[in-house]
Order: C-alpha cells, then structure tokens, then sequence
C-alpha cells in the first residue's frame, strides 16, 4: 500500500549536509589554531606511526616515535614525550590504512613535518564531516517517513568535544565514516532485499569498503564489519535461503577479513590480544577502577559530562520513559536494523566499561560507530515532547547548536587559546573559519524553521511504500 503525501519542499538532508559542512568548519579552525603536536589526542604517536611507516617499518607500541630527530625538523623535541613510555608510537596497536593515507603528505614535507601537519589533520577533518553526514543517512533509512528525525540526529550528533577532535591528527574520522558506510548499505540491503543486478551489487561492494576502511583503522571496525556480515546471513537466510544470504555476507565480511586480518593476528603475535589493549594498560602502568568513587578519577570523563549535558539527559531520561510507554502500547516488535545497531551497541558498550574499569581513559569519540542508534533514538525521544514535529525540532536544534556554539567556545578558551600565546597559523583565516562556521549553524537553524512555518508538520511528499510491520512500528514511536 502506497501513502502519498505533498513532498517537503526542502530535502530532510539538507540539515545533516550543513551540519557536516559545520564540522568541517569546526575541524579546520581548530587543526589551523592548536599548536602540535597535541598529546591529549595522540597526535605524536600518530606522526611516529606515518615517520615508521616512510622508513618502511611497521611500527609496534615499543617502536620511538623519533628514530631520527632530522626527520621532524624544529618539533623534534616536542615529540619526544616526557618519559620513555611516551616517546614510542603507542597507536600501533591499530590497523595502518589511515596512516596509509596521509603517508603521501610526509613524503611531500620534505623532512619538514610541519609544513603539512594541518593538511593531515585534514584528512581526519573529513572524515568527521562525512560521519556526521551518514549519521542523518542512517536515520533516514531507520525512520523514512519522519524526515524531522535526521535532521535532530545529525544535530545530536555533532557534539561539542566530537566537533573539537575533529581538528586533530588522528584516524577515528576515517574508521567511523567507514564503520557507518557499512552500516547504510547494509541496511539498505535489508530494506530492499537481495536482488542479482547492479544497484545490490554497488550496495554490497560498498558495504565491504566500509568495512575494510573501519577494521583498517581502529579495531572497533572489526565489531562492526561483524555486526553487517551476522545480520545479513541471518536476516536473508531466512528471507531468501541460504545462497544469496551466504553470498552477501561473505561478502561484506569476507572482504574485510582477507585485507586486514593479518594485522590482528599480528597483534595477537605481539601483544597476546587482537587489540593489543593489555600490553598498553601494562606500558602506561592504569590502575583498574575498583570502587564508584574511582569513576571519577577515568582520564577525559569530566570534559565530555560537562560538555554534553543535554545529549546525556536526553538519553538517559526521555529515551528510556518513550521506549517503555511505546512497549507497553504496542509490545517489543523487532526489524533486523534495529536490531544489528542494538546488538552492535549493546556489544560496544560492554568493551567500553571493561576498557575503563581496567583503568583506561574515556573518549567519546569511542561512541561514533554507536551514534547512528543514539542519535537517531534520542531524536525519535526529544520529537515525543511535543504534538508538532518540525516545530519540536526547531526548538530542541536551537537548543542543541546554542549549547553547542557555547561548549567550543568554552572548549577553546580552556584548551586551546588558554594554554598558547601563538598559533599555527595566523592571521584573518581562523577568524573566517569560524564565522562560516556560525553561519553554517544558523542556517541549519533557519532550514528546520522553515520546516516548521511551512509544510513540515505535514506528511512527507513522496509515495512511499510500508516496508513492514516491524519498521512501522518505529514510526509512531
């Protein structure tokens, strides 16, 4: 059955375009400002790692980030950490693709390392950018006819010390882009079924380039490339029989494992653990969190609770209260998209509280790959608080991009310009990055507005068919 209504006049991507537009913004501003290398994001272990690899060495946790002070010019000395356990690239326990990537920027700095550090922050910028993007894309795929939904998501998403890491020299941008690009096609496929021609064809290979860009970066990509490959076997398996399932996921999961797997056996080898997260507890000397009051002392856990308050108290108080009202109204019902991003989550979750009870450091950016179901259910949630969807939307982005307009300011000041008398570069360029900035944040304010004086609260133009009863559930949520 086909439910036609007068489309929207602006697309629901336009506000997750300009809030990836935003981030970029955000990023370049930052990358040109904070000095480098910046140790709290692990800058001098990522540029030891590409040094490593220009010398045509794979590095290991034990490797010295400087081997040869002439490779790095006048930051040399910076570099070198102020003990031992800090002078080494203790990032090669992850995959080497993003490092990979940015390796033609070394060549291109000529022993001068400087010359185009803002240029590999950059790389890591982008990535940000397109994640927020796939966020809005994955939140149109779970909820299609409420195109409220990925507009708040992406503005949810793009939290105020997520949109500050994006301006460093690091690889979650790249493997979180690629983790969400896997999770789009993947729940594409399953929304559209398995067919032999092109369009499931592209959606597949897709789905298995995502995958091997996240497991290529950081071993949480690995969780995900497991997650697609178990929920289309099971999810088509049952659906179709046993060779298209097996056909598709392997694959989406074959494709991967073959490119990178070596690499966590290598870690195996190395470090008794496919991450290698053991051996860095025992190099850093962390003390497991033993007691509640030992929360409180996990490195980096203070600046992300003051810095998200809002996305917190979303999905802890008014996501739960509308998931058992929803429950108790219609029952639990399941759609195998949901339930992948549940089970990866869920997954996720776990690793993080046993990384940080055994005394590791807390990092949001650790939640990217987890954002699409966060976002998209603090959105579903913060859409319930009123009777008017775009109108709710309005007031809840308003909120979220004034706070998020306060928390870099705040973030900076604290950070950045109160810790340097200088800056990378100088000059009116940072000041105009951050004016596009604000005039990208108010225009995705306006487009929601405008949602909201026009045709918003009506239903979605284009004819769209019922995809099944599982997913309708999710409509009314």
């Amino acid at each position: 059955m086909l439910e036609v209504s007068p489309a929207p006049r602006r697309s629901p991507m336009t506000v997750p375009a300009l809030m990836a537009v935003l981030v970029l913004l955000v990023g370049a501003q930052v990358a040109c400002v904070f000095k480098f290398p910046s140790w709290g994001n692990d800058e001098p272990a990522h540029l030891g790692y590409v040094a490593a690899l220009a010398r045509g060495d794979l590095p290991t946790i034990e490797t010295d980030t400087v081997a040869d002070p002439q490779q790095y010019g006048v930051i040399a000395d910076d570099l070198v950490g102020w003990d031992e356990e800090h002078g080494d690239v203790w990032t090669a326990n992850h995959a080497p693709l993003f490092h990979l990537t940015v390796l033609p920027l070394w060549w291109a700095s000529d022993g001068e390392p400087q010359r185009v550090f803002i240029a590999m922050r950059l790389v890591n910028t982008l990535g940000f950018a397109l994640w927020v993007l796939l966020v809005g894309l994955i939140a149109r795929e779970l909820v299609p006819r409420r195109p409220a939904v990925p507009a708040l998501a992406a503005v949810l998403a793009a939290t105020p010390t997520l949109s500050l890491r994006a301006g460093f020299l690091m690889n979650d941008g790249m493997s979180s882009a690629g983790a969400l690009l896997a999770f789009w096609m993947t729940i594409r496929v399953l929304r559209d079924g398995v067919r032999v021609d092109r369009v499931t064809g592209g959606r597949l290979a897709l789905a298995a380039l995502g995958g091997v860009v996240a497991a290529g970066t950081r071993a949480s990509g690995v969780l995900v490339v497991a997650a697609c490959c178990l929920t289309l076997l099971v999810a088509l398996w049952r659906r179709y029989g046993a060779r298209q399932a097996i056909l598709a996921a392997g694959v989406v999961g074959g494709v991967p494992a073959l490119a990178t797997g070596w690499f966590y056996l290598r870690n195996l080898h190395l470090y008794g653990d496919l991450t290698g997260q053991s051996a860095l507890l025992d190099k850093f000397q962390r003390n497991p969190v033993t007691t509640l009051g030992g929360i409180w002392g996990i490195p980096s856990l203070d600046e992300a609770l003051y810095s998200m308050p809002i996305a917190f108290a979303v999905l802890l108080v008014l996501v739960p209260v509308v998931a058992i009202r929803r429950v108790r109204r219609t029952g639990i019902t399941w759609d195998a998209a949901w339930v992948m991003l549940l089970a990866h989550g869920a997954v996720t979750a776990v690793q993080i509280v046993g990384f940080l009870r055994s005394g590791g450091g807390y990092h949001d950016r650790y939640l990217m790959t987890v954002m699409p179901l966060l976002a998209t259910a603090g959105a579903l949630a913060m859409l319930r608080t009123g009777r008017h969807e775009w109108r709710v939307a309005a007031v809840w982005s308003g909120v979220l991009l004034a706070w998020l307009a306060g928390a870099l300011v705040w973030l900076e000041r604290l950070q950045i310009f109160g810790r340097q008398t200088s800056h990378p570069v100088e000059g009116p360029l940072p000041e105009l990055l951050v004016g596009l900035a604000v005039a990208t944040g108010l225009a995705a304010w306006a487009t929601v507005v405008a949602h909201a004086r026009s045709d918003g609260d009506r239903p979605q133009l284009r004819a769209e068919p019922a995809l099944n009863s599982a997913q309708e559930s999710f409509q009314s949520l």
